[in-house]
């Protein structure tokens, strides 16, 4: 079994990032997880102690409390942490993210950023830069991406509904703060995705360029529907309850194409240790159904649109500028 190893996950508290803490827990390694709020952390910790005790939790587990990933100023709230701690890490996993299919309205951070963009891409953006310096340079070591595949618009997920495309980042910035042109929050939470998948090949190409060890890796777990109202669902829940009952019953029970969290949570973690990660550069990991409620992990291609390597480093550019805009800097990847 693997041990020693320091692991950094977001998106921990609920869905598919509690069922991989479960599992990590058990791996006896070092867990470090980011908890947006005081509530969020006490709903945490009452459900997690029904599987440890707390001086287990005591050893393996700790909480990075009142750290709000959509605020940039909580990005360094937690470099703050790991300085103070004199810790590094071996494994980031990435799993935050939200999605709010259903509204007519932006949401937006507290730097007024449209929220699904503030979340799904630039903290996990933010966060890898603040914290490139305290992840172990091993071959073990990996950045570890929760995607999807409808940032494909090929997809099943992808071609229903508003399409993925982020027009060569023509008035993207004026899509993401300030003016929301023509705002979607359907295709908001598609292009997040496809952010996630172009900041991971263009962070790639970065480390590549300094003869790094470190592996980048994006999934898609597949459609995973949370049964408890504090996951990924929570805000389509509140906009479309009757709709997303229906949906959910039809695409668990009669098509059979939805993945449970636990599994999904169970492959998460498995990557973070799988030894054929180790030193690959980049993958796009794809939990695909293959029958009757049956899907499998394997590797998979992405969009052409997240192939564009010029779209890519511009993504990157277009990420800093609006950072730095804000007064948030630390760009040296």
């Amino acid at each position: 079994m693997i041990k020693n190893k320091n692991i950094l996950i977001t998106g921990g508290n609920s869905g598919i990032g509690f069922f991989a803490i479960i599992n990590l827990l058990k791996t006896k390694n070092i867990l470090y997880v980011v908890i947006k709020n005081e509530f969020r952390k006490n709903e945490f910790l009452r459900k997690i102690e029904k599987h440890f005790d707390k001086n287990y939790l005591s050893k393996f587990l700790n909480i990075i409390e009142n750290c709000d990933l959509s605020d940039l100023e909580n990005i360094k709230k937690i470099k703050d942490y790991f300085i103070s701690k004199k810790i590094f890490l071996d494994v980031l996993v990435l799993n935050a993210g939200l999605q709010y299919t259903g509204s007519f309205y932006p949401k937006v951070s507290k730097q007024g950023i449209e929220l699904t963009f503030a979340v799904n891409h630039l903290a996990h953006f933010y966060l890898v830069n603040v914290l490139k310096d305290f992840i172990r340079d091993k071959e073990e070591s990996r950045i570890i991406i929760t995607s999807s595949d409808v940032h494909d618009p090929k997809s099943s997920g992808g071609n229903i509904g508003k399409k993925a495309g982020l027009n060569n980042l023509v008035n993207l910035r004026k899509k993401v703060t300030g003016q929301f042109l023509n705002f979607n929050a359907d295709e908001a939470y598609k292009n997040s995705k496809l952010c996630n998948i172009l900041f991971a090949k263009e962070l790639e190409k970065k480390l590549k360029i300094s003869f790094s060890k470190i592996s980048v890796i994006t999934w898609a777990p597949g459609l995973v529907i949370p049964n408890d109202d504090l996951g990924f669902f929570r805000y389509s829940k509140r906009f479309n309850l009757f709709g997303y009952l229906i949906f959910s019953k039809v695409a668990k029970n009669i098509l059979g194409i939805s993945e449970s969290t636990k599994n999904a949570g169970r492959i998460l973690s498995e990557i973070v240790f799988d030894s054929n990660l180790n030193n690959i550069g980049y993958v796009h990991l794809s939990n695909k159904l293959i029958s009757f409620k049956k899907h499998k992990l394997v590797e998979s291609d992405v969009s052409d649109e997240a192939n564009n390597s010029e779209l890519a480093s511009k993504l990157w550019i277009l990420s800093e500028e609006i950072c730095r805009s804000f007064g948030f800097v630390t760009f040296d990847i």
